[in-house]
């Protein structure tokens, strides 16, 4: 027989249950914090394993370089296609290049960059690690003397945020070109008035502003998918929750950490 739960006890329920959740993220909170202390310590250590650092450039960097271009041109004509669309009645032709350069240059190539690299770039370093951990090759590279941080994570990091700004500027440029292209050939613009209009708008603080927010994002997604990859538990199925939740958390976090810049820098 058994005995409905009492108002009371619901109450105790739930604030066991907040008590539990507060708990957790003020201990994964910590972690991340102290994690990000050693990577910033063994900036120099990390130079031991040159191999290591341009590797994971090429798997960041390289290897991100289809995906963005594909994104980055899709972003730009859509942009022109639906500035010219929206305001072509009411505007003079020129304003279409000057939406799209703005708009490109400061919020949407870094913004959804961030976001599909989130699942490429930051669900890939949380498998890795995160397997290397549940299988103990963690360990043992401890055993063997390494400094497991300065060896797997660090690396990654410092990739990161060496190579999101480079992926930045050829996205900035396609995404440009692709703007001409859907404006003149989508949206009939005149290529000289949309010319105009992006020479007239341009500035150099844009780029550089987008820049600047491609290296946070770079930092953001590698540290986090090192965080949830090196403290991952549970198997197999640890690996893929972790994962899972990787890409979850990069993408709040990108999109709150886009705003503090833009309210802090612009």
């Amino acid at each position: 027989m058994t005995i409905a739960a009492t108002p009371s006890h619901r109450i105790r329920n739930i604030l066991e249950a907040i008590g539990r959740h507060t708990l957790n993220f003020f201990e994964q909170s910590g972690r991340f914090v102290t994690l990000n202390w050693w990577i910033l310590r063994n900036l120099r250590a990390a130079g031991e394993h040159p191999g290591v650092f341009l590797a994971q450039m090429v798997q960041i960097g390289n290897n991100s370089i289809p995906i963005v271009m594909f994104v980055a041109v899709f972003v730009g004509m859509v942009t022109a296609v639906q500035s010219a669309h929206q305001l072509y009645a009411w505007i003079p032709r020129t304003v279409v290049g000057a939406l799209v350069v703005k708009s490109v240059l400061l919020e949407l190539t870094p913004l959804l960059t961030a976001l599909v690299l989130a699942g490429k770039v930051g669900a890939t370093i949380t498998a890795e690690i995160g397997s290397m951990r549940v299988t103990e090759q963690v360990d043992a590279l401890e055993a063997m003397g390494y400094d497991s941080i300065s060896y797997l994570v660090t690396p990654r990091v410092v990739a990161g945020v060496a190579m999101f700004p480079v992926l930045l500027v050829f996205g900035d440029l396609l995404a440009i070109l692709g703007g001409l292209f859907g404006a003149v050939f989508l949206a009939h613009v005149p290529p000289g008035a949309f010319i105009n209009g992006m020479k007239s708008t341009f500035a150099v603080w844009d780029a550089v502003f987008g820049l600047i927010k491609g290296t946070f994002f770079g930092y953001a997604i590698t540290s986090i998918a090192c965080f949830r990859g090196y403290y991952v538990t549970g198997g197999s199925g640890g690996v893929g929750r972790a994962t899972m939740a990787t890409v979850v958390l990069i993408c709040l976090t990108v999109v709150v950490l886009d705003l503090i810049l833009a309210s802090v820098l612009l």
